[in-house]
């Protein structure tokens, strides 16, 4: 079954489990107080029908009904923290998941879906959340012709370029982001399509989708073994075109530079001899870069190069450690700012 298919009735399936937890929900705190209810006759019938007396006051003595309702509220009051009790605790909610599952057969209707789809329900969702991301199916056309530009430009990387596109587009989408032809006019379209300044006139996407787009050009460049110079020229040639405003230029610059496999002539220019440093300054980012002190700016450059790949957070290798991997990138950027100087 093509993952679009599967997408449209996982959409349905995601309503009705909605429809059904929000049931599930208002029955597991409803229950425990109809149970605390139904058993709220029990401290008057354990009383003797509701009526205790006791003999104070001088040996007269007093009809406290008082005494059993302070009892039922109690009573009522302990059903009802349990209920809530199992919606705020893990072991407590598990329990409560387990039982309503069964009664309204959640895990079974799941079940059957995902073997039907040869997929399971959290693979499905990420792919949907994915798609969603950058506008949903819609948009998701106006998409081919940049992925399809930027894949032309490093054929050798087709199999680990497909593996990452997955999580995106069907089957039949990645047929035609690798195999069709796209022509000028389409990808003026496109870049229509995806210009910001569009939105506020009516557009169909949104700040986090015209965003997501260019994340997700550069993402897909450093999928193989970084980003090459005409990938590079041909991502910055694109947010001109979709007029990204400097500010977001200079992000993604920072941001993806260090993946870039050859370095421009004006960062070679722009650094000035290190002897304005002592010796014993410099030692500790020449150690983040593993490299001996006195290193050629060229060495530094690659060494940088080497670590970005190994630890930067939006390689696909690194989608278990992002934190770990935001922090050694500080470290790594700021030792090569500091011996770039």
């Amino acid at each position: 079954m093509n993952r679009n298919e599967i997408a449209k009735q996982y959409r349905l399936l995601r309503k009705a489990r909605t429809i059904l937890r929000f049931l599930e929900y208002c029955l597991w705190m409803v229950l425990p107080a109809a149970l605390g209810l139904q058993f709220v006759e029990i401290p008057s019938k354990f009383f003797d029908g509701s009526v205790i007396w006791f003999a104070i006051d001088g040996g007269k003595n007093v009809k406290t009904d008082w005494i059993i309702w302070t009892i039922s509220f109690l009573w009522l009051f302990t059903f009802m923290a349990l209920g809530i009790l199992s919606l705020m605790y893990v072991e407590l909610g598990n329990l409560r998941r387990w039982i309503l599952s069964k009664l309204f057969f959640t895990n079974y209707i799941v079940g059957r879906y995902e073997k039907k789809w040869g997929m399971s329900y959290d693979q499905i969702e990420s792919y949907v959340s994915h798609r969603e991301k950058l506008g949903g199916d819609d948009s998701i056309l106006y998409l081919f012709p940049f992925v399809n530009q930027l894949c032309q430009l490093n054929k050798g990387a087709r199999e680990e370029q497909e593996t990452f596109l997955s999580s995106l587009l069907s089957e039949d989408e990645i047929r035609d982001v690798f195999e069709k032809e796209y022509s000028d006019s389409q990808m003026e379209e496109a870049i229509r399509f995806w210009n910001w300044h569009n939105c506020d006139n009516g557009g169909k996407i949104s700040y986090g989708e015209w965003k997501a787009l260019m994340e997700l050009l550069f993402q897909l460049a450093i999928v193989y073994d970084g980003i090459h110079k005409d990938e590079w020229e041909m991502l910055m040639r694109k947010m001109k075109q979709l007029e990204y405003n400097v500010e977001y230029i200079r992000y993604f610059k920072k941001r993806y530079s260090p993946l870039c496999t050859e370095f421009d002539d004006y960062e070679r220019k722009s650094t000035s001899p290190l002897n304005e440093y002592s010796a014993a300054s410099l030692k500790p980012y020449y150690a983040v870069l593993g490299l001996e002190e006195g290193a050629s700016f060229e060495e530094i450059r690659q060494a940088y190069h080497n670590l970005a790949m190994q630890h930067h957070p939006d390689l696909p290798k690194n989608a278990g450690r992002i934190v770990e991997c935001e922090e050694m990138m500080m470290k790594i950027n700021n030792a090569y700012e500091r011996l770039r100087r």
